[in-house]
Parts: structure tokens; sequence; C-alpha cells
């Protein structure tokens, strides 16, 4: 039971935050007297573009950050009353706990049980407390039987499991959840929000919850809506027309015009590109999946879009569509004709879940030209093809660190560099995760004007409904086929 009296919990005053600018990096204040109270016992739900400063804010709340970043920051933020300036970000354990956008920046261990019991072994709790807590979150958050499994075998939407269910065993005071709806299949999405909401009014905990997205499941009564942008949070109740108006300006909902399609449509008679026939794949060492597929086949020109509960085999399809890895069984011809990793490596561009998987090197215009080394195109036109491709993308700079950029800035760098390459296949595998639609629309629409078919996988089923030719479900490492240019809407899936 909560207390009648609100209980502030979070207190931000006049707080204002600036990274240091680097070559090619001209940062601006993210936060510009920024002022926001959270009471106990409420749930939040924190929208924001790409680089409007949520995920730092996540990291100020922990004292996480300034830390070593030698930003600077001016006014005050209070946990429970404290300022969190007081102590260091491993002494607010017990009062506030963040699960990041990121998972692979966060997880340590190469087991999962060891990974969640962190938090608990720091507190000295007892072993058999551990264990209890340990059954009954990853029973929960449906990770039950993955233990022992190192947690980079888990896909995106498990490693993010994984983690809310470590932050549970945490219980800490006030939750942070950075991006954490992303990469959730459907129901692991209604049910966060349902358990999160429960919490907060059981357990008279404060919740965040920061998303790049508007979804119909913000619609709760119970859950408060804000939106941080241009360094001010901007509070639903206050005045929900404008609020709306706002959440449009910043790409954060839709319109009715938008789409993939606009800039390009196939032709009637679309040519078969791609077709794998009794593929079978097994990773080694995990008894609990198996891919197993018929028939699946692209066309050229299509956009295909590809859903299914998280662990069903999304990722492991695009792996062997891109050449990443080849099937224990089956085959795959392009074009017709009988085809290896080496050529689909060649013919296919695959934007990872998690774009440090793919960005390596020190500057945005050398990720950009790396792909054109071996082009045959003069240097002026290389140099001219990568400015185009900057401005298209809303890169920051040529001379940017890709290491320093916004998670969202990294995802638009990766659909630029595949953009200044001619691929027959493109494979958008969680692309939309830690982007608005705007942005996540604006890479598909120029990769639509390669007349290449594109495979876009997410849970999202407003990104399904913007415009796919085709619309398949994955389940248990099975292809169902959706009704065409149609997403599959809670209940009318017969596999759920």
């Amino acid at each position: 039971m909560i207390n009648a009296e609100k209980q502030p919990l979070l207190s931000i005053r006049d707080y204002h935050f600036e990274f240091p600018s680097y070559p090619g990096l001209q940062n601006q204040a993210l936060f510009k007297g920024l002022n926001f109270t959270l009471n106990r016992g409420e749930f939040w739900v924190v929208l924001g573009a790409p680089e409007s400063g949520k995920t730092t804010l996540g990291r100020c709340l922990t004292g996480v950050y300034p830390g070593l970043t030698q930003a600077e920051t001016s006014g005050d933020i209070f946990i429970d009353g404290e300022p969190v300036s007081t102590r260091s970000a491993c002494d607010w354990i017990e009062k506030t706990g963040i699960v990041f956008q990121n998972p692979d920046e966060q997880i340590v261990s190469t087991r999962c049980d060891d990974e969640a019991s962190l938090a608990l072994e720091s507190l000295a709790f007892e072993a058999h407390e551990i264990q209890k807590r340990l059954s009954a979150s990853f029973g929960r958050f449906s990770i039950l039987g993955k233990e022992r499994r190192n947690p980079v075998s888990l896909s995106g939407g498990e490693k993010k499991r994984l983690l809310i269910a470590s932050l549970e065993m945490q219980n800490p005071d006030l939750w942070i959840l950075d991006e954490s709806m992303d990469e959730l299949d459907h129901d692991g999405q209604e049910f966060l929000m349902n358990y999160l909401g429960e919490k907060a009014h059981n357990e008279n905990k404060g919740i965040l919850l920061f998303a790049s997205k508007y979804k119909d499941l913000f619609q709760d009564s119970e859950v408060k809506l804000a939106l941080l942008s241009a360094g001010q949070m901007n509070i639903q109740e206050n005045d929900p027309h404008h609020f709306e108006a706002l959440l449009e300006a910043d790409g954060l909902s839709l319109t009715e015009n938008q789409g993939y399609k606009a800039s390009y449509s196939p032709p009637a008679d679309q040519t078969c590109l791609f077709e794998m026939h009794n593929v079978k794949y097994k990773y080694h060492g995990n008894t609990d999946f198996s891919l197993d597929i018929e028939h699946f086949e692209l066309k050229q020109g299509e956009v295909l879009a590809l859903e299914g509960p998280n662990g069903c085999g999304k990722t492991t399809l695009a792996r062997i569509v891109s050449g990443l890895i080849d099937p224990d069984k089956g085959d795959l011809t392009l074009f017709g004709a009988s085809v290896g990793r080496a050529q689909l490596n060649k013919s296919c561009g695959y934007l990872f879940q998690n774009p440090d998987y793919q960005l390596f090197l020190p500057t945005v215009a050398e990720e950009l030209a790396l792909g054109l080394k071996f082009s045959g195109l003069d240097k002026k036109l290389r140099n001219s093809r990568i400015s185009q491709a900057i401005d298209l993308f809303r890169l920051p700079s040529s001379d940017a660190p890709p290491a320093l950029m916004s998670f969202g800035a990294r995802k638009r760098l990766q659909g630029a560099i595949y953009y200044l390459l001619d691929k027959h296949i493109y494979i958008l595998d969680e692309a939309d995760s830690g982007l608005n639609f705007r942005d996540f629309i604006s890479i598909v629409s120029e990769l639509r004007t390669k007349a290449a078919a594109l495979i876009v996988i997410s849970h999202d089923s407003n990104i399904q409904s913007l415009g796919a030719d085709r619309v398949l479900r994955m389940d248990q490492g099975r292809i169902f086929e959706q009704e065409s240019g149609m997403s599959s809407k809670r209940g009318d899936n017969p596999h759920d």
C-alpha cells in the first residue's frame, strides 16, 4: 500500500549538462535548467528522439555520469532528498538501478545466473536468497532454463529480459529502463508495462521507462507521459494537444501519410531474387532451438516484414541469408543459381541489432569510405557520395568519432554505410531499436531506392504497418505466412 500523501523519490532541479566538444563533434547543452519530480508509486514513460539526452539522464540519475566524462553540470538531482553527487555510483545500488539501452555495454559475465547475481553478491546476500530470487525472476521474464547459457548466445530481446530480471532481483527504489521495450516481442512488451505499473503501485517504487517511439501500450491511465525535448521536460497532462504536436514534430508518432512506399514502387512482375529450401540449422550446445525452413523466398524490390517472439530464429535466418553462417542442411539460390556464403556476403547488406558490432574506425568518413575503397570511383566522386550520405542520414560530420555518437546516430551511420553500397538484399535486424519513426522510415526509404529486397525485422506493430509488401511470422524456428501487407495484431496469430 502506498501512502496517501505523495512522497518525492526523485527531484531534478534546474539541472544543466553539457558534454565537452571533440574534433568533428560540437556538443551543445543537453539539459537547460531541467526540472522534474517523480513520486513514490508513480510509473513514468519519458519519450525522446535520439540525441535528446535520455541515456545521459538515466546515467546521471544513477551517479554514473558525470563521472569521468568531463561534462559541465550545474543544478541538483536528489534521491529521497539526498543529492546524488554525494555518493559514488556503486553506493546507490540499493536506491537506484538501471537497464542500459545496449545490453552489451552492461553484461560482464559469461553465465546468465552469474550476471543476474552480481548486485546481490556485492550486497553480501546469502546464496539461498540469491537462488530464490533468481528462480522467481527468471521464471517471470521467460528466461528460466538459460541459467548456464553465455549471455552472448542470447537474442537481443533475451538479453534485455536477463537485465530486467537482474534489476528485479536487485529491487531498488528507483527503476530506470532505457529503451527496454525495444527488441521485446509483443507479449513481452505488454507484460512489462503491466508489471512495471503494478510494481510502482504495490511496492511504492518509482519507475522511469525511456522510449524513442510512442506506443499504444502507453495509453494506460496509470502511466504518466513526458517528452524530453530541447533540454526540457514536457508533461502530457499539462497540455495534451500540445504534447501530441510535440511528439509528431520530434518524429515519435506516426502520421497518416508516412510509409515506405513513397520513394519506390516495385514492378508488378517481380523477379524471384533469393530462395532457400529445406534449410536446417542448430547452434552447438544449444538444445533449446533449431531452425527448420521448408521454403523461403525474396522477390526483387519488395519489403518483407519478419516478426515473431524473442528467440524464434529471426536473426539466425538473417545470418544465413547474409552469408554469416552456413546452414547444416538445405539449398540456397540467388537468381536461380546455387550460392554459398561468399556470394551471399557480397550480395547482402546486414544492419546488426547492435551497431557496435559493425563500427570500428575512428571517424564517420572512414567508416563510409571503407566500402567504397574498391568501387572504382575516383576520390572526388567518393568524397561527394560520402558528403551526400552524411546529409541524408543526419550524421554529425565527416570527422565525428562514431564511438562518441549516440546509439541512434550510430544506427543511422549503419544505414548510410549500406546506402553507399549496391547490394541485392538489405536486412534491418531490429534496426528501429533506439530510433524514432522518422529516422527509421528515412533509412528504409533511402535503401528502397536501390531496388533491392529488404527484410525488416521488428517487434513494433506500427513499423510493420508502414507498407511492407509481405509479412512473415516466425515461431520456434519455423516460418508462417501472414496476410499480405498486414501485421499480426494481438489475437490474430493462431500460434500465440
